[in-house]
């Protein structure tokens, strides 16, 4: 039976609170900060705190993802030296890029470039259409049709992610996204609360309205040196393993424009036996989920020694060295 190390993904922001009292109390989570701020530029503060002013939101989106990233890896390092290294791991959108990255498959300075050089524009800008995108999240009966929400009968809809039941096990939570005007559409024709439309996001993420974003950024990615993972690295675009470095340089490419689940990641990680999962950083989406193992969310300092507890609680070997 062995140990995950699990991360999430920003969804356009996070409260910063938890990094900011990691900072505070690790010196493994400001050397992996000041790290970041080197190889891409951007000064600690806004890094950390999530509290800079940008030209447009591709700058935010771009400043979130290099600052989620250097505080899950920086958390990671704090477990790592508690000796709680994982046997495997894997992650949602940025955050299977960082599984990649403490698998071994992908260098850390690598990682945070290709997070500053991402392609952020809506493709109707690129195309001149001029259509806004957003994101949606529904929050279903377990007994309702997912399908009845997006698809060939809903135009300009698209499942984005599927984040499987809540903790109680009582709502399928989705992730929508596609033409604003049709999304708000949609939410105008169901029950109040089904589909909410996110405000501040017009970025259809992992649909293939970003399919142009996804080439622009194949060349670059292809360029990057990956490697063969170190540790079992599972997607979260698919239940499958990646073993080589062809997988991993596929599944970045993919990342950009492909539906993303968290079942798929999970039950790929119960299948290798996966007895505890660590949830790393800050993600509230990733917190209210229903897991298939037990899992720890590493989100406040306070949380390293529960983590400690629980793989004794629960029996896990831990890999050495």
């Amino acid at each position: 039976m062995a140990l995950a190390s699990i991360f999430g993904t920003n969804l356009f922001q996070y409260q910063p609170d938890g990094v900011i009292e990691f900072y505070d109390a690790h010196e493994e989570v400001r050397e992996s900060f000041r790290q970041a701020s080197e190889w891409t530029g951007i000064d600690v503060e806004p890094l950390l705190k999530q509290n800079g002013e940008y030209a447009d939101d591709g700058e935010r989106i771009q400043v979130v993802s290099v600052g989620l990233a250097a505080a899950q890896l920086g958390i990671q390092d704090v477990l790592m030296k508690k000796g709680l290294r994982p046997e495997m791991t894997g992650g949602l959108s940025l955050g299977g890029l960082v599984g990649s990255c403490v698998a071994g498959a992908i260098e850390r300075r690598d990682l945070m470039e290709l997070l500053t050089r991402g392609e952020h524009r809506p493709q109707d800008e690129e195309t001149g259409g001029g259509r806004p995108e957003g994101i949606a999240a529904a929050y279903l009966a377990l007994d309702h049709d997912p399908d009845h929400y997006y698809g060939e009968q809903r135009e300009g809809v698209w499942k984005a992610a599927d984040f499987g039941c809540d903790a109680g096990g009582k709502i399928r939570i989705v992730l929508l996204a596609g033409y604003r005007d049709a999304l708000e559409k949609l939410a105008a024709g169901e029950p109040e609360g089904v589909v909410n439309v996110t405000e501040g996001a017009d970025l259809a993420v992992h649909s293939p309205l970003r399919a142009a974003a996804r080439e622009a950024s194949r060349a670059r990615i292809e360029r990057v040196p990956f490697k063969d993972p170190a540790l079992t690295l599972c997607s979260c675009l698919e239940q499958r393993t990646l073993t080589r470095a062809d997988e991993v340089c596929a599944m970045f490419v993919d990342n950009v424009s492909a539906p993303i689940s968290v079942v798929d990641l999970t039950q790929g990680m119960k299948d290798h036996r996966a007895q505890l999962g660590l949830v790393i950083g800050p993600s509230p989406v990733m917190n209210a989920l229903q897991y298939p193992f037990p899992v720890v969310f590493v989100d406040r300092p306070q949380a390293v020694s529960q983590a400690v507890a629980a793989v004794f609680e629960h029996g896990v070997r831990l890999r050495r060295g």
